[in-house]
């Protein structure tokens, strides 16, 4: 057995073995069991009990796609030729590669704590011509709307019947054709669950995570190791910041051999085996508390991806 395995099993045992009561007085007996911590770095591709619920980023494309043939439906009927410029689109490699940080042995010596991602990201589509002002008010409404004054789902949309403003002989929707086209594909009914829930979940896990005295405790090797290798922080996800190292200074070479020590410590002390098992613990936590309206969530998934298919194919 390597020097760096016993390293890494002591320390998973270390932690599986604390008292009711961690290192920095956190109570455990509310804290939900985390089961079999796996030892891992990488984290690409890894999946996490609450993305059941919403689309995958292969899905999000599509949505936006299907958004955009609903505004382009939307500016016909008010006699514009118009066409919505293609939308960016997610990423669908890569995907949780960061999210305890920087864990990839070879990005982190190619890019530091540059992400990847952003340093192959595509050139953004040339836009073609910019609205007109017409256009502009058929896609967005009149420029004085406050949040308050735009219909919360397209029912009450349909209700108030359009705003006082019209071209074609048809009146320009409130909001205009951007609002109209996002209710009709995220907030058709009153009901609908905000299309915001699953995310949000998935921040009061992730904060709750962060205060596990488990947690807690496996950050504290990560930050005693990195003091041995002559770097002074405390925060895992925030690396980066403490050391002072942003903007272009991110993929330079003082931030690759600090990032090539980061991923090295969280490997000895199995920092994202624990982060991964924790979050997954209290997104499990969250998923049966809220097991109804989450059901709703996913029903509605599934039916926006059902109208996205009619509009896309």
């Amino acid at each position: 057995m390597s020097r760096r395995h016993v390293i890494v099993v002591g320390a998973v045992l270390a932690l599986a073995g604390c008292s009711a009561t961690g290192s920095d007085g956190a109570d455990r007996r509310t804290e939900p069991p985390l089961g079999s911590v796996p030892t891992m770095l990488r984290t690409t591709g890894v999946a996490f009990p609450l993305e059941a619920y919403e689309a995958t980023p292969e899905q999000q494309n599509t949505l936006a796609s299907a958004q955009n043939v609903l505004v382009d439906q939307c500016m016909a009927r008010l006699g514009f030729a118009y066409r919505a410029p293609e939308q960016p689109r997610v990423p669908t490699t890569g995907v949780n590669a960061r999210i305890f940080g920087v864990t990839d042995p070879d990005a982190a010596a190619r890019y530091g704590y540059l992400n990847p991602a952003m340093a192959n990201a595509e050139t953004p589509p040339a836009q073609g011509k910019p609205p007109t002002q017409a256009e502009q008010l058929a896609l967005n409404g009149k420029q004085d709307l406050k949040p308050g004054d735009l219909p919360a789902n397209l029912e009450d949309a349909e209700k108030a019947g359009g705003s006082d403003v019209a071209f074609n002989g048809q009146k320009v929707p409130v909001g205009g054709c951007s609002r109209e086209s996002f209710l009709k594909l995220y907030a058709r009914k009153a009901n609908e669950v905000d299309i915001l829930f699953v995310f949000n979940l998935k921040g009061e896990a992730e904060s709750k995570a962060r205060e596990d005295s488990r947690v807690r405790a496996v950050d504290k090797q990560w930050s005693a190791c990195m003091s041995k290798a002559g770097y002074t922080v405390s925060d895992p996800m925030r690396a980066s910041k403490e050391l002072g190292i942003q903007g272009d200074e991110l993929s330079g070479t003082r931030a690759i051999t600090a990032a090539k020590a980061d991923v090295e410590c969280k490997q000895q002390v199995n920092l994202v085996g624990v982060h991964y098992a924790a979050t997954k613990a209290y997104q499990q936590q969250l998923i049966e508390k809220h097991a109804e309206t989450l059901a709703l969530a996913k029903e509605q998934v599934d039916s926006r991806l059902k109208l996205a298919a009619t509009l896309t194919e």
